[in-house]
C-alpha cells in the first residue's frame, strides 16, 4: 500500500470518530505541500464525497475534467456565501493560475457574489465576530490557567483583560447584526440587537480603560 493509500485509509477510519473535517486535515495539509499530487486530491474528494460534503468534494474537483457538476455546483454556491473571489477560490482548493476552472465558473461566481445584498454582507460580519469571540474565550481560558500555574500574579489581570476583549467581540457581532435587521426593517431586532451592542461595549470599553488606568 503505497503512502497516499496509507494517509486515506487512515483518514477513513478516524472519519468515523471524529469527524470527516478532522480526519481530512492531514490529506489537506500534505495536499498544500504539493498541490499537484493528484492522488491526494483524489483521496479528498472522496473522503468529503463519502461524508456527504459535496461542497468541499467539489472544492478539491473543481478543475478536474470528471468533477462531479452537482458538487461544482455546491461549491460555486458555498464560495459565494463565502464571498469568495476567483483569487480565494484559487488559494481555497489549491490551484494556481495554470490550471483552468469550469466554463462559466468565475462568472457565475461574480454574478452570485453581486446578488449578496448588504444585509447578508453584514451578517457575515457579525458571524466573523463571533468566531472571534469564540477564539477570545479560549484563548482567555489558556492563558489564565497557564498564568495561574506558572505566573500567579499575571492571572487576575489576563482574566479580566480577555472579559473585557469577549465583551467588545459580542458588541461589533451585536452591532453588525443590528445592521444587517435595519436593513430588512426588523425595527425591534434591530431596536434590541443595538441596545446589546451599545451595553457590551460600554461594559468592554469602559473595563479597558479601567484596568490600563489600575481601576481593576
Amino acid at each position: 500500500m503505497g503512502t497516499t493509500d496509507a494517509a486515506m485509509a487512515d483518514a477513513f477510519d478516524r472519519a468515523a470518530v471524529v469527524g470527516t473535517g478532522r480526519a481530512a486535515r492531514p490529506l489537506r495539509s500534505a495536499l498544500e505541500r504539493d498541490p499537484h499530487d493528484a492522488d491526494l486530491r483524489t483521496a479528498l474528494v472522496v473522503l468529503y464525497r463519502a461524508g456527504g460534503a459535496r461542497e468541499q468534494a467539489g472544492r478539491y474537483s473543481v478543475a478536474a475534467p470528471d468533477a462531479d457538476p452537482d458538487e461544482v455546483s455546491a461549491y460555486l454556491r458555498w464560495a459565494i456565501a463565502q464571498g469568495a473571489d476567483e483569487a480565494r477560490v484559487r488559494r481555497l482548493s489549491l490551484l494556481d493560475d495554470s490550471q483552468p476552472l469550469p466554463d462559466g465558473f468565475v462568472a457565475d461566481l461574480a454574478a452570485g457574489r453581486a446578488r449578496r445584498t448588504p444585509a447578508e454582507a453584514w451578517e457575515t460580519r457579525g458571524g466573523t465576530a463571533m468566531f472571534v469571540f469564540g477564539a477570545l474565550i479560549v484563548i482567555t481560558l489558556v492563558a489564565t490557567f497557564a498564568a495561574v500555574i506558572f505566573w500567579a500574579p499575571a492571572a487576575p489581570f489576563i482574566a479580566h483583560l480577555g472579559s473585557r476583549l469577549v465583551a467588545l467581540a459580542w458588541a461589533v457581532a451585536f452591532a453588525c447584526f443590528t445592521v444587517a435587521d435595519a436593513l430588512r426593517h426588523r425595527s425591534k431586532n434591530a431596536a434590541f440587537k443595538g441596545v446589546v451592542s451599545a451595553v457590551l461595549f460600554t461594559f468592554g470599553s469602559a473595563g479597558l480603560v479601567s484596568l490600563f488606568t489600575g481601576g481593576a
